[in-house]
C-alpha cells in the first residue's frame, strides 16, 4: 500500500515515507520489496531479506498466481506500479515490470 499524498516529514524520519507490504499475518515492512514482476497474471516479488523477521516470512521470494477476470488483473496492474513508485526514491523496488 501507499498514501495517498507525498510523505511528510516525519514519515520520511520513521522510515515510513515509501511503500508498505503487509502479509497475511500482520507482518509489516517498509520499502522492502526489490523487484517486482508482473507476467500474465503471474506476480513475482523479491523482497528485502533484511525484511523477513518483520514479515514473518522465510523466504524472500514470492510468486502468487492471481485468479480475477482480466479486467481487474489490468487494474492490479496500475495501481501496483502506483504503489511501488510512491515516496523515497532510495526505497524504491531496482525492477518493476507491470
Amino acid at each position: 500500500m501507499a498514501g495517498e499524498e507525498e510523505p511528510d516529514a516525519q514519515e520520511v524520519a520513521l522510515g515510513m515515507g515509501t511503500h508498505c507490504l503487509v502479509t497475511a499475518g500482520q507482518g509489516t515492512a517498509y520499502g522492502c520489496v526489490r523487484q517486482a514482476v508482473l507476467e500474465g497474471n503471474v506476480l513475482r516479488l523479491v523482497l528485502d531479506p533484511e525484511a523477513l523477521e518483520s514479515l514473518r516470512l522465510g523466504d524472500s521470494e514470492i510468486e502468487a498466481a492471481i485468479e480475477a477476470p482480466a479486467q481487474d488483473v489490468a487494474r492490479f496492474r496500475e495501481v501496483l506500479a502506483q504503489v511501488l513508485a510512491y515516496g523515497r526514491t532510495d526505497a524504491l523496488p531496482m525492477r518493476v515490470s507491470v
